[in-house]
């Protein structure tokens, strides 16, 4: 009966043992592949908008290499957090900003850890003394800004530049293609006369009876033989009517450009 018991007990041992040495390998190839910062970066660029408004104003931010930077705007009178976007040290960074009036937040430093934690203990954290505003200022004028992050020290403070950028909106009208009738070519070519006489008939659509038909004899007849008994005969189409050219716009197209 002991020896049965302590069988019994020696294969529970076995198998807790087997069940602790399975965990310990699961938890070291979990560790072994999560990156160093303990959380993969973001993506750079905008990472939320909460506003439920389009962004369509610029924001760009110029920073130097060494550190990561996670930026929140919240509004001119609330805390309420509006949008957040993601910027990598050294990299061109730009993103669209719904309308208001922001303060403007950085969290920065080395190894993103979520944004709870941000970059952990050793996060620096900035804020713009001045409110800043993205609307309009006229018609077709988008205004935004541009933001310079420098420091003395490579764990100094932050220092902050901001100056204005507008996006311009420029729209025009798309010109109508133009009508040239099936199986007529423009022609350039001649003298000033024959040029005259060949626009003129292409905006009336008018074309001379040629020599020899019945509408030219009927001509003759009137004007210089004198004789109003010789009946007309149905003048013959010898060219399809000349179509006028469509001059109707098919649409307009707007075009944006960084203008400031």
């Amino acid at each position: 009966m002991e020896d049965t018991e302590l069988g019994q007990w020696v294969a529970r041992s076995v198998s807790r043992g087997l069940a602790m040495l399975l965990f310990l390998c699961l938890a070291s190839v979990r560790l072994a592949a999560e990156p160093a910062g303990g959380t993969e970066a973001p993506r750079p660029g905008l990472m939320w908008n909460r506003t439920g408004l389009p962004a369509v104003f610029p924001l760009q931010v110029k920073t130097p290499e060494g550190a990561d930077h996670y930026l929140v705007l919240t509004g001119e009178d609330s805390a309420e957090e509006a949008l957040a976007a993601y910027i990598r040290g050294g990299a061109f960074f730009r993103v669209l900003v719904p309308p208001g009036r922001y303060r403007l937040h950085f969290a920065s430093g080395r190894g993103w850890q979520g944004e709870t934690r941000l970059f952990g203990a050793a996060t620096r954290h900035f804020e713009l003394p001045q409110l800043l505003e993205f609307a309009l200022r006229g018609p077709g004028l988008k205004s935004g800004h541009i933001i310079t992050l420098t420091r003395d020290q490579p764990e100094g403070a932050w220092e902050a530049a901001v100056r204005d950028q507008f996006i311009c909106q420029i729209a025009g009208l798309d010109s109508p293609e133009p009508a040239v009738p099936p199986g007529r070519r423009m022609q350039l070519g001649g003298t000033a006369d024959a040029r005259w006489s060949l626009h003129l008939r292409w905006r009336l659509g008018l074309a001379r009876p040629e020599a020899g038909t019945p509408d030219m004899l009927w001509l003759r007849s009137q004007f210089v033989l004198g004789n109003p008994n010789l009946r007309r005969r149905p003048a013959v189409q010898h060219a399809p009517p000349v179509r006028q050219p469509d001059r109707r716009f098919r649409g307009y197209s707007v075009r944006s450009l960084y203008c400031g």
